[in-house]
């Protein structure tokens, strides 16, 4: 039961897109309704899970955590109407994954030994390339 709770982030991440896509509007729409919709989420885990008090500091790094995440988002929802979906997405979720192995990487000393980091750094070079190539068009 806990690995179809841990699903329902990452599949509903994968239909947002999609439904954006579908219902239409402008960036600042679809920001602004991902944004409820998250604050919504937070007020029930809030008032259901009663996690522990919250420290000021925690709010404060929170707070400046959201604000580039709905820079990100607004890039993002801007690049939906810029080159559609079906491109976005790879080459965001490659990105995603590039940012977030060179973070471990470089702040939390991952990849311990040459080896590792050789490894990895071809994994990370066939990710991009990867990325890259969804990017391709026939003809174009």
């Amino acid at each position: 039961m806990g690995i179809l709770i841990a699903l329902i982030p990452a599949i509903g991440w994968g239909i947002q897109p999609l439904v954006l896509k579908k219902i239409g509007g402008r960036p600042t729409n679809e920001i602004l309704g991902t944004g409820i919709g998250a604050l919504l989420v937070g007020l029930v885990v809030q008032l259901f899970m009663s996690p522990g008090g919250i420290s000021i500091t925690t709010f404060l790094i929170s707070l400046l955590s959201g604000a580039f995440w709905v820079i990100g988002q607004i890039g993002q929802y801007t690049t939906f109407n810029l080159i559609g979906v079906s491109k976005t997405m790879p080459i965001s979720t490659a990105m995603q994954l590039v940012g977030t192995s060179l973070i471990g990487v470089f702040a939390f000393g991952e990849w311990a030994g040459t080896t590792g980091k050789v490894i990895g750094g071809v994994a990370i070079v066939l990710l991009v390339i990867g990325s890259a190539l969804t990017a391709v068009s026939d003809g174009g």
